[in-house]
């Protein structure tokens, strides 16, 4: 049993050490992205975002908008697509209009207004803090290629990670709300356990769905079965790994267990280097 544990626990700790910076960096990229709607309104201005004031009649058809941003704003060279009100990624009560540049690589959004089709605003994705942001949580800010299957690693890895640490810290006929919670008067290494144990155990049921879903958003091809298309399933798994399928209770649960990666991170690196150190003193001290 001891030997099992051992091995259990080795597992956990070069999980953790591998790839541990890299799941704090996800982890806070992703708390952050919750707060996508904030930061976009700070970053292009509420008023672009917000409907004109007025009487609102009956929404226009997409080749309106469509028509509609090409004309306001020529800069767009190719529109891919238009996002209703409340629809997409970007939160707006406008209709976002997408597409490629003409003189520039980058993604111009065209905000325009649903009812009367009046541009409300114009930008370039890419120079935005918020986009910066995305590519840090959907490829560490590396080459596509390379920092997707990265992205599926570390998915992977941290079901591994809680997998073994639920093992570890299971209590069994000892007191779960003692196992998970923190001590009066307990300090030092102790107290970094604690903050440790209480983290993992609160958030492991999400942390677990948000791993998994993470782990398929990064390479979805490699999940789906033949003949079936990936983009079918994505708005499950997204809705999964960004509200845990509860909606906004579910986001501020998702944003506290992004927020808990880099916390799991500082206190195992701590414990695992406290105990290092303490390692190598009985040791020089055996030797002299």
């Amino acid at each position: 049993m001891l030997r099992l544990r051992h091995i259990w626990l080795g597992l956990h700790r070069w999980l953790a050490l591998s790839l541990g910076l890299f799941l704090a960096l996800l982890g806070l990229s992703g708390s952050l992205l919750e707060l996508k709607g904030p930061i976009l309104r700070w970053e292009v201005g509420a008023p672009m975002l917000q409907l004109a004031p007025g009487e609102h009649g009956v929404p226009l058809e997409q080749s309106a908008w469509i028509s509609a941003a090409s004309s306001a704003y020529p800069q767009l060279q190719k529109v891919f697509g238009a996002a209703p009100p409340r629809q997409g990624f970007l939160e707006s009560d406008n209709v976002i209009v997408f597409g490629a540049l003409k003189e520039r690589p980058g993604t111009g959004i065209a905000m325009i207004d649903p009812y009367n089709g009046e541009p409300r605003g114009f930008f370039v994705f890419e120079d935005l803090w918020l986009a910066k942001l995305v590519a840090l949580h959907r490829s560490l800010l590396l080459p596509q290629a390379l920092g997707s299957n990265l992205v599926l690693v570390c998915g992977l890895v941290l079901l591994g990670s809680l997998g073994s640490g639920l093992y570890l810290w299971w209590p069994g006929r000892r007191s779960w709300w003692k196992a998970a919670s923190l001590r009066p008067g307990s300090r030092g290494s102790r107290r970094l356990r604690e903050w440790h144990n209480l983290a993992a155990a609160w958030l492991c049921l999400p942390l677990l769905l948000i791993a998994g879903s993470g782990a398929w958003l990064a390479r979805p091809d490699l999940f789906t079965w033949p003949g079936a298309p990936p983009m079918a399933l994505k708005p499950l798994f997204s809705a999964a790994h960004g509200h845990l399928l509860l909606g906004a209770p579910g986001a501020w649960l998702a944003f506290a267990c992004g927020l808990s990666l880099p916390l799991l991170y500082i206190t195992g690196l701590l414990l695992w280097w406290r105990k290092r150190v303490a390692r190598r003193a009985v040791q020089s001290f055996k030797e002299t």
